[in-house]
Protein backbone atom coordinates (compact mmCIF):
# COMPACT_ATOMS: atom_id res chain seq x y z
CA UNK A 1 0.00 0.00 0.00
CA UNK A 2 2.41 2.71 1.25
CA UNK A 3 4.69 1.50 -1.52
CA UNK A 4 2.32 2.67 -4.70
CA UNK A 5 1.61 5.99 -2.71
CA UNK A 6 4.82 7.26 -3.82
CA UNK A 7 6.30 7.44 0.22
CA UNK A 8 10.40 8.00 0.43
CA UNK A 9 12.51 5.08 1.44
CA UNK A 10 12.28 6.48 5.24
CA UNK A 11 8.68 6.86 5.16
CA UNK A 12 8.42 3.44 4.15
CA UNK A 13 10.89 1.90 6.85
CA UNK A 14 8.77 3.88 9.28
CA UNK A 15 6.00 1.52 8.49
CA UNK A 16 7.48 -1.34 7.86
CA UNK A 17 10.30 -1.59 10.21
CA UNK A 18 11.60 -5.03 8.98
CA UNK A 19 12.42 -2.99 5.75
CA UNK A 20 16.05 -2.31 4.52
CA UNK A 21 17.67 -0.54 1.98
CA UNK A 22 20.83 0.36 1.06
CA UNK A 23 22.54 4.18 0.95
CA UNK A 24 22.71 3.64 -2.77
CA UNK A 25 18.49 3.06 -2.91
CA UNK A 26 17.95 6.03 -0.98
CA UNK A 27 20.45 8.32 -2.49
CA UNK A 28 18.53 7.60 -5.61
CA UNK A 29 15.62 9.52 -4.62
CA UNK A 30 17.92 12.73 -4.71
CA UNK A 31 18.29 12.48 -8.29
CA UNK A 32 20.57 10.85 -11.10
CA UNK A 33 23.84 13.17 -9.94
CA UNK A 34 23.29 12.22 -6.61
CA UNK A 35 22.97 8.26 -6.92
CA UNK A 36 26.05 8.87 -9.29
CA UNK A 37 28.64 10.48 -7.08
CA UNK A 38 27.58 7.78 -4.39
CA UNK A 39 28.19 5.35 -7.17
CA UNK A 40 31.68 6.37 -7.22
CA UNK A 41 32.14 6.32 -3.81
CA UNK A 42 31.50 3.33 -3.28
CA UNK A 43 33.33 2.11 -6.34
CA UNK A 44 36.62 3.55 -4.76
CA UNK A 45 35.92 1.87 -1.63
CA UNK A 46 35.76 -1.11 -3.06
CA UNK A 47 38.78 -0.84 -5.21
CA UNK A 48 40.36 0.20 -1.81
CA UNK A 49 39.29 -2.76 0.02
CA UNK A 50 41.08 -5.04 -3.17
CA UNK A 51 44.75 -4.48 -2.67
CA UNK A 52 45.43 -7.90 -4.01
CA UNK A 53 44.25 -6.20 -7.45
CA UNK A 54 45.98 -2.92 -8.09
CA UNK A 55 45.01 -3.17 -11.68
CA UNK A 56 41.87 -2.49 -10.46
CA UNK A 57 42.39 0.56 -8.23
CA UNK A 58 44.07 1.75 -11.12
CA UNK A 59 41.12 1.31 -13.69
CA UNK A 60 39.10 3.15 -10.96
CA UNK A 61 41.76 5.69 -10.22
CA UNK A 62 41.71 6.90 -14.32
CA UNK A 63 38.02 6.14 -15.15
CA UNK A 64 37.15 9.12 -12.39
CA UNK A 65 39.55 11.64 -13.31
CA UNK A 66 37.99 11.07 -16.98
CA UNK A 67 35.06 14.14 -17.32
CA UNK A 68 33.05 12.01 -19.77
CA UNK A 69 33.16 8.87 -17.47
CA UNK A 70 32.86 10.25 -13.84
CA UNK A 71 29.67 11.63 -15.00
CA UNK A 72 28.29 8.31 -15.94
CA UNK A 73 27.14 5.83 -13.25
CA UNK A 74 30.04 3.37 -12.70
CA UNK A 75 29.25 -0.22 -11.70
CA UNK A 76 31.22 -3.26 -11.22
CA UNK A 77 30.83 -7.45 -12.28
CA UNK A 78 33.40 -9.64 -11.48
CA UNK A 79 35.58 -7.23 -11.47
CA UNK A 80 35.06 -5.55 -15.04
CA UNK A 81 34.12 -2.08 -14.92
CA UNK A 82 30.71 -1.28 -16.49
CA UNK A 83 29.66 2.65 -17.30
CA UNK A 84 26.04 3.87 -17.68
CA UNK A 85 23.75 6.85 -18.77
CA UNK A 86 20.85 5.64 -16.18
CA UNK A 87 22.07 5.12 -12.73
CA UNK A 88 20.27 1.99 -10.96
CA UNK A 89 19.94 -1.94 -11.69
CA UNK A 90 19.44 -3.12 -15.29
CA UNK A 91 20.68 0.28 -16.52
CA UNK A 92 22.42 -0.79 -20.15
CA UNK A 93 25.84 -0.09 -19.85
CA UNK A 94 27.89 1.68 -22.70
CA UNK A 95 31.24 0.42 -22.47
CA UNK A 96 32.95 -1.37 -20.26
CA UNK A 97 36.56 -2.01 -18.96
CA UNK A 98 38.16 -5.42 -17.74
CA UNK A 99 41.01 -4.82 -16.05
CA UNK A 100 44.41 -6.10 -16.83
CA UNK A 101 45.42 -9.45 -15.02
CA UNK A 102 48.34 -11.76 -15.37
CA UNK A 103 50.07 -10.06 -17.76
CA UNK A 104 46.93 -9.50 -19.84
CA UNK A 105 46.15 -6.38 -21.42
CA UNK A 106 43.31 -4.13 -20.58
CA UNK A 107 40.40 -4.86 -22.36
CA UNK A 108 37.44 -2.22 -23.53
CA UNK A 109 34.40 -3.61 -24.15
CA UNK A 110 31.46 -2.72 -25.63
CA UNK A 111 29.39 -4.78 -22.91
CA UNK A 112 30.26 -5.75 -19.61
CA UNK A 113 31.11 -9.69 -20.41
CA UNK A 114 31.25 -9.42 -24.40
CA UNK A 115 31.93 -7.07 -27.38
CA UNK A 116 35.46 -6.80 -27.57
CA UNK A 117 35.89 -2.99 -29.05
CA UNK A 118 40.08 -3.42 -28.13
CA UNK A 119 43.06 -3.55 -26.11
CA UNK A 120 45.06 -1.54 -23.93
CA UNK A 121 48.71 -1.63 -21.94
CA UNK A 122 47.81 0.84 -19.34
CA UNK A 123 44.54 1.51 -17.40
CA UNK A 124 44.71 5.36 -19.17
CA UNK A 125 45.28 3.73 -22.47
CA UNK A 126 41.87 2.03 -21.44
CA UNK A 127 40.05 4.15 -20.29
CA UNK A 128 40.86 6.51 -23.13
CA UNK A 129 40.25 3.76 -25.85
CA UNK A 130 36.58 3.42 -23.72
CA UNK A 131 35.95 7.23 -24.37
CA UNK A 132 36.39 7.15 -27.77
CA UNK A 133 33.48 4.66 -28.17
CA UNK A 134 31.07 6.85 -26.24
CA UNK A 135 28.20 8.49 -28.68
CA UNK A 136 29.19 12.32 -28.84
CA UNK A 137 26.02 12.85 -27.73
CA UNK A 138 26.38 11.21 -24.20
CA UNK A 139 25.44 13.41 -21.71
CA UNK A 140 25.20 13.24 -17.76
CA UNK A 141 23.36 10.20 -16.43
CA UNK A 142 19.95 10.67 -16.19
CA UNK A 143 16.79 9.53 -14.22
CA UNK A 144 15.13 6.06 -16.02
CA UNK A 145 16.37 2.87 -16.73
CA UNK A 146 17.12 3.27 -20.62
CA UNK A 147 14.17 1.55 -22.25
CA UNK A 148 10.84 3.19 -23.63
CA UNK A 149 8.07 2.94 -21.59
CA UNK A 150 5.65 0.44 -22.38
Amino acid sequence: MAWGEGKSLRELHAKLPFLHFSELAETHESGPAAAVDVSWRLLREQAADAPHFPEFGLLVDAAETEPRLRQLSPMSSHWTLGFSAYPGHRSPVVVAIVPSRAGRPYRVQRFLHEGVLGEAATADEAVALAVAHLSPSLGPAAAGNGESPA
